[in-house]
């Protein structure tokens, strides 16, 4: 056995230096695969910025490796000292060194990825294994990947240490020169490293951009603002240098962004529009949206839910002046249609429970569209081409309480999505049509019936192999989704919406087959819009452009006057006061859409917590405040927009801000709420 070097290098040795940049190198690569298949962040940037092939070769990938040096060498400032420590043989020393900086943040960006999740078939070792018939290895094959994945680590970990162990009784190693540097050769190119990292950190947040979202999403990138934001939080409000909205008081812990504005206290907490009134009162949070009168007729009704569905697929025609969405637009002619309805968040989860709620913030068991029809003789069937489970859903729904009740998970075997997991599992139109047949075939026709239909086929990635090319447009692939190919997306996208058409139509003709004839209605919107590489943007929920937030609504013989805009939270109240009203034979009913200049539709996006943007929503322009940007906007149909100076627009900024903090400080503190059943 060679004698073992007991003395730290004073500098890092060449063996150092080579595992030093190969992690960095393999964290970088890491990252790199991560954003693009779980952010689009190479090719088609769903929901998130897309970065080009030039910034990303001379701006991210040095600026991402820069990072991990830097990270690797923070990991072992502390690692090294110990396992001086502990641990005699160099050899296994560097190869716990190497672990570690490479564990740690592969690690975490797993998590931070949810890659297990979200990436589910890719890293099944279930998918990759089959079955055996062993009792030992079905019984591994039913352990949750991720613990598969961390025994398989934990194994390969002591495999290499006794390897490391064995190279070293063979004397295979020069081990002076693999001894763990001092903490002197460390630091040594730690300090000036990291000057160079928190600047290039610091000067991509202030510009922003893709080059921030991607540094922001790795974990090195991410220490590096935590720690930029620790040191300069003067006030120890949690909000620093990089924080966004910037800190209006940054010598002050009691004014930060996104803060509980306290009513009438004095204090503007959150730094936008001054305190909050303390005699405020908002007349809609205090409404019962299903208290209406006694109904004088119970009609059928059918409820159909798109998604992602655009509000000009109703106006859209082919080249050679075909509609995108016939069937749709015959419906809108028979009945009615508003050009003014607009979603408050672009988001599925907030706006299907606004919907069924009538409130903006659904609380989970209080009572929805659901007990409304079910108190009234109804019998309920909700059937929903996605995971109604995502995001506790099923519970602010009140799905439970529905007489039957479908969603994809019934058929995860026949998904169209790459992923079971919730955000993501969904079927085509097909399966549910079908599914929605066989209940309807079944269904023993006593009583009103309450149909929800959700058809999901146009969300991303806007086609599947179970589509028909009915408008001549080639399959889009994702590798073709991309903003060099936007025509080819919206094209797929526009099919995709004809193939919903289709499944509309057949819904219809399904529902009024079962219930013979009988009275009945109609009501068809969506939760959303999509961007398709409008302004660069592809997806939803992260701005409040028209493309995102402006959705069909059409009114199929349910009367009475609808004022304009209409937002979510207003369909619950509206359904139910005009469903139930008497229905002359003579004249079948039919809504009236009336434009209210005086009436606007709040708006957020993304979350309520901490939105980038409010506004409120008119008939003719969107007014519109930017936290990030602490700017005012008047925006209007055309997107065009006009800076505007809040002090002179105090009535609208007011309302707007003060609105969003009322919200803002209900959902930090939810009141109780009367439960379905409830004495």
């Amino acid at each position: 056995m060679r004698r073992v070097v007991t003395d730290a290098p004073r500098r890092l040795p060449a063996a150092w230096w080579i595992l030093l940049i190969g992690i960095a190198l393999t964290l970088t690569a890491a990252d790199t695969v991560l954003l693009g298949a779980a952010k689009g962040f190479l090719t088609h940037g769903f929901n998130t910025p897309r970065i080009g092939w030039a910034a990303l070769s001379f701006l991210f990938l040095p600026a991402s490796i820069l990072l991990d040096v830097w990270l690797v060498l923070c990991l072992w400032l502390v690692a090294i000292p110990v396992l001086r420590r502990v641990v005699r043989s160099p050899v296994q020393r560097l190869l716990i060194a190497a672990l570690v900086a490479t564990g740690v943040p592969l690690g975490l960006a797993i998590a931070r990825y949810n890659v297990f999740s979200i990436l589910g078939g890719m890293f099944s070792i279930r998918q990759w294994s089959g079955r055996g018939s062993a009792l030992v290895w079905d019984t591994l094959l039913g352990l949750p990947d991720p613990l598969l994945w961390s025994v398989g680590a934990g194994i390969a970990v002591l495999v290499a240490l006794r390897l490391a162990s064995w190279i070293e009784r063979r004397h295979l190693s020069a081990v002076g020169g693999l001894d763990a540097p001092s903490a002197r050769a460390l630091l040594r190119g730690w300090v000036p490293l990291s000057a160079a990292t928190l600047s290039i950190v610091a000067a991509a947040a202030w510009f922003g951009g893709e080059l921030n979202y991607g540094i922001g999403r790795k974990i090195s990138g991410r220490f590096a603002v935590t720690l930029i934001d620790f040191a300069t939080d003067l006030d120890r409000d949690g909000s620093g240098l990089l924080s966004r909205p910037v800190d209006p008081a940054p010598f002050d812990s009691s004014v930060v962004p996104y803060a509980i504005d306290e009513p009438g206290n004095g204090v503007d907490e959150d730094g936008v529009a001054g305190d909050h009134p303390a005699d405020l009162a908002w007349p809609e949070d205090e409404a019962d949206p299903g208290a209406t009168p006694p109904w004088q007729a119970h009609p059928h009704f059918l409820l159909v839910y798109l998604e992602s569905f655009r509000y000009d697929l109703l106006e859209q025609e082919t080249a050679d002046g075909r509609p995108v969405t016939p069937f749709l637009r015959r419906l809108a002619g028979e009945g009615s249609a508003s050009r003014h309805t607009y979603v408050h968040s672009p988001w599925t989860l907030e706006s299907r429970s606004q919907l069924f709620s009538g409130h903006y913030l659904a609380e989970p068991g209080a009572p929805t569209l659901i007990d409304d029809f079910k108190s009234r003789g109804y019998t309920v069937a909700h059937f929903s081409g996605q995971d109604e489970s995502y995001g506790g859903s099923e519970e602010v729904l009140g799905t439970a309480r529905a007489d039957r009740f479908y969603d994809a998970r019934q058929d995860a075997s026949r998904r169209t999505s790459r992923s079971t997991a919730p955000v993501s599992l969904q079927v085509s139109w097909r399966t549910l049509t079908e599914r929605i047949d066989a209940f309807l075939a079944e269904w023993d026709g006593e009583g009103p019936l309450f149909l929800y239909a959700n058809v999901v086929d146009t969300h991303f990635p806007y086609w599947h192999d179970e589509n028909e090319d009915l408008l001549g447009v080639p399959p889009l692939r994702r590798s073709d989704i991309r903003a060099s190919n936007a025509d080819h997306v919206r094209a797929a996208y526009a099919n995709t919406a004809a193939n919903v058409d289709r499944a509309v139509e057949h819904i219809v003709a399904s529902f009024r087959s079962a219930i013979g004839g009988a009275d009945h209605a109609i009501l068809v919107t969506a939760d959303h819009g999509q961007a398709l590489y409008h302004g660069a943007l592809l997806g939803h929920g992260v701005r409040l452009d028209h493309d995102l937030t402006q959705v069909p609504l059409i009114v199929w013989r349910i009367g009475g006057t609808w004022p304009e805009p209409i937002g979510p939270t207003d369909l619950r109240g509206l359904i139910l006061r005009n469903l139930g009203r008497a229905r002359p034979a003579e004249r079948p009913p039919r809504a009236r859409f009336v434009a209210d200049p005086t009436r606007r539709v709040f708006q957020y996006a993304p979350r309520i917590a901490r939105p980038s943007f409010v506004a409120l929503q008119g008939i003719a322009d969107r007014v519109e405040y930017s936290f990030h940007r602490n700017r005012l906007d008047r925006i209007d149909a055309e997107e065009g927009r006009t800076r505007l100076v809040p002090a002179e627009e105090r009535d609208l900024f007011e309302r707007m801000i003060w609105r969003w903090e009322s919200l803002r400080r209900r959902r930090a503190a939810p009141d109780e709420v009367e439960r379905p059943g409830d004495d």
